[in-house]
Parts: structure tokens; sequence; C-alpha cells
């Protein structure tokens, strides 16, 4: 069984579920407050989930696409609205451990302040590429007088030109649209000093000069070029590692 984690109205996570068939399924965070779920620290094996009503035991999880930063007070229509904060944040924690033990690959495995990577912020990202050496657009916020910090705009200050947006996608050694050799080359450099095996990675061509953008761990799940390298990364991920564990049983 694939999981794809994502909020409820998430149309590519769908899009993904249907194209993978019935191995597939969506789990969104109405999930979490129905009754079934266990957590067993020791055999997380043996601990178990509900997936669309059905309670399932995470052994039988063979991987994981997290498309959900962080649950939001939105998506817990359940619960009494006076307590969708404070259920929301215990949501995002659990599933934060949840995703973090579960023994099959998952793209991508919680970071420290989000549930599918590291959640950084384009400046983050912007930073992280100059330091390898990737030419960057250069962007400056600003922030309006007597406002705080939380309203500030990124503003290029640069003339319109006739730019060209180029997008590659990073799922574990394979790239999607990085036909240039070069920004493929990047986007891979990106994911790995990130340290996740899912990155969509953003440049901006403006004639002879390619600059990075941006970069965020979610993917085109429209395009068929991802979703068929998505699955078969998970397909080549589960082969791995059932050959690991057979030849543990056969040393064991």
């Amino acid at each position: 069984m694939i999981l794809v984690v994502a909020s409820r109205r998430d149309a590519g996570a769908r899009r993904l579920v249907r194209s993978w068939g019935p191995e597939a399924r969506l789990l969104t965070p109405d999930d979490l407050s129905s009754p079934g779920w266990s957590v067993h620290t020791e055999d997380p094996r043996s601990s178990r989930a509900v997936v669309q009503g059905e309670v399932v035991t995470a052994g039988e999880i063979t991987g994981v696409v997290t498309r959900l930063p962080a649950v939001t007070s939105e998506e817990v229509r359940r619960i009494h609205h006076d307590d969708r904060d404070y259920a929301a944040s215990e949501m995002t924690a659990f599933l934060h451990y949840w995703l973090s033990v579960l023994p099959c690959p998952v793209l991508n495995r919680p970071g420290p302040t989000g549930l599918c990577g590291p959640g950084w912020r384009s400046e983050q990202w912007s930073l992280t590429a100059r330091c390898l050496g990737i030419p960057v657009r250069a962007v400056r916020r600003e922030v309006p007088p007597y406002q705080g910090a939380a309203s500030a705009q990124a503003v290029s200050h640069e003339a319109p030109g006739d730019r060209t947006r180029l997008q590659v996608t990073v799922i574990g050694d394979l790239c999607v649209g990085g036909d240039d050799h070069h920004l493929a080359e990047a986007a891979r450099a990106l994911a790995a000093a990130a340290d996740v095996p899912l990155l969509t990675v953003f440049f901006e061509a403006d004639g002879s000069q390619v600059r990075f953008v941006d970069a965020h761990p979610w993917t085109n799940a429209f395009d068929p070029r991802v979703t068929e390298a998505l699955r078969d990364h998970l397909d080549r991920a589960r082969s791995a590692s059932e050959r690991r564990s057979h030849r543990r049983d056969q040393t064991s």
C-alpha cells in the first residue's frame, strides 16, 4: 500500500492516487480523528493507522508521499471550532513522529519545521543555492512603514526582460525536466544539501543566463512523467528494502 498524505483539498494528491490504482490510498487529517490508531515504539511495523476508514498496520505500507507541510485548523472539520487550533497542532506533532519512524520509504520525511522536508523559506533555499555556487536571482524584501515583518514582500527591482521559467523535479536519482545537464546537477546538489529525495527546483532563463528562483518539496502531480518517476522510485526502494530484509533473515 502506498500512502499519499495530503489535504483533502489537494487535487494533485487525488490525481496521484487515481493514477497509481487500487494500491494507492489518500490519507488526510480527517483520518487522524478516526478510532483505530495505535503506535508501538518498540515495534513500529505493528503500529496501526486508519486510512479511509480501514485499519492497516504500518508493515502493510510500502511507501509514502507527503504533500502536507502541517495540519491547519481548516483541516480538522470534525473537531469543535474552539478546539481546532490545538487539535491541528497535536495532529502535526503526531504526524511528525509517525512519518519519521515508518519503516518504509517516505518522500519526504519531516524536517525541523515541516512535515514534508526541512520547511525552508525562499531565502534559505536561495542562500543554500548561492553557497553551492549556483547563480541566484536577486530579491529584496521590503516592509511597509508601521507594519511588522510578517508584512514583508519580496520585490525583485529588476527590469522585466524576456525570461523563461524552467522547472526541474528531483526524485531520488532521477530528474524530470532537467534536459540541461547543468540544471539537473544544480537541482540534485540542492536536494542533497537539504537531505531530501524529492524536490522541485525553479530556475529563470534570461538570455544566456540561468538563475535559481525557488524550491519546494511538492511536485506537479498532473505531469505523467513525475507520477511515473515517483512510482518507479517507490517500487525500487521497496525492492531494495525487501532484499536487505531477506539478507538479514538469512544471516540470523
